[in-house]
């Protein structure tokens, strides 16, 4: 069996192929959607590629394996700033930090850097598997087990440091929601309960494994039990979210004054009632336009249905948690044309 073989039979998302093409530009426009910001160029100029892609997003987090194939390239990233992304290669991968042009081969997750440009060729045949998310959305979760909010920006380091448990649970986390994401077309798709379940299952991997300014508070022990009535108030949230409920139907629906409230989400959720309930719309509108086809009332239909009444306030809420605009959820709906 050839190398190319080999790349195929192992390729992650084999069930989302969004593009196979021996154009640098097609390839280059088919990921950065589902990555961050980037340049390619040929790593040699006269061997044609032989690229394929495949992606999706699970809730918040992105997921894209790529293999460039034929001579290879060169990525080039700016920092990525309130993003977080991570490179998983098939196959030793060089790494350049452009600015203390230090230089690192690493064959497991590598951590796109935060503030500093970098340069990467991932292996042509073998491929590289991207993850993507926003620092917002990976804050979220952690304020979820922490019961408050961590005050400190959330950013990882590249290397050098270790984080909670061994960083190999990235790699069987990812591995696992790859295989359970393949396994779900053959029985009509993914359940939202399980796609909301793998994309939790993601972030508490890479918050555990991967060390960043968080890592020394998540090891602080937890000794608060779950207050018997957030699951109530979290189902309640869930089922009327579309409508226009505030603070006090929360309250009311589950029995108790809104300062009751109030203390119950900070200790189960880190976030205030108001925040919990944004959150609860934010992900069905994310995962409405992940479904939805593209049409002139299609981001503004979604927002409405999610129980947003402002389009500039759902705008602005959907960038700062997801780190892109709807409209830029929506163009990913459609997928790129094969060459």
């Amino acid at each position: 069996m050839t190398s190319l073989e080999i790349s195929r039979e192992i390729a992650p998302l084999s069930a989302y192929q969004r593009v196979i093409s021996t154009d640098i530009d097609v390839l280059h426009d088919a990921v950065e959607p589902y990555a961050v910001g980037h340049d390619l160029q040929a790593l040699q100029p006269g061997v044609p590629l032989d690229g394929q892609v495949n992606a999706l997003s699970v809730g918040a987090i992105n997921l894209v394996w790529v293999r460039y194939g034929g001579g290879g390239v060169i990525v080039d990233t700016p920092p990525t700033e309130g993003h977080f992304a991570m490179c998983a290669p098939m196959a030793p991968m060089n790494v350049e930090y452009r600015v203390t042009k230090s230089r690192d081969t690493t064959g497991g997750g590598h951590i796109l850097s935060h503030d500093e440009p970098m340069r990467m060729t991932p292996p042509p045949m073998m491929g590289c598997l991207v993850i993507a998310t926003s620092t917002g959305r990976l804050a979220d979760h952690l304020a979820g087990h922490l019961g408050r909010e961590h005050t400190a920006p959330l950013r990882f380091y590249g290397s050098g440091e270790p984080g909670l448990v061994p960083s190999s649970i990235v790699e069987r986390t990812w591995r696992h929601v790859c295989d359970v994401l393949d396994h779900a077309t053959a029985t009509g798709g993914l359940h939202p309960l399980a796609e909301r379940s793998l994309e939790e299952s993601l972030l508490t991997a890479i918050l555990l494994g991967l060390p960043h300014t968080a890592t020394a508070s998540l090891a602080e022990p937890e000794d608060r039990p779950s207050h018997h009535l957030a699951g109530v108030i979290r189902d309640w949230i869930e089922a009327h979210h579309h409508r226009p409920i505030g603070v006090t139907d929360i309250a009311a629906a589950a029995g108790i004054g809104v300062r009751q409230l109030q203390a119950i989400c900070q200790d189960e959720w880190g976030l205030t009632p108001t925040r919990l309930l944004r959150g609860v719309r934010l992900d069905h509108a994310r995962a409405a336009l992940l479904a939805a086809p593209s049409g002139p009332r299609t981001i503004s239909d979604v927002a409405e249905a999610a129980g947003y009444v402002h389009m500039s306030r759902f705008a602005a809420h959907y960038r700062q948690r997801f780190g892109e605009t709807p409209s830029q959820t929506l163009s990913r709906t459609t997928p790129a044309s094969s060459a």
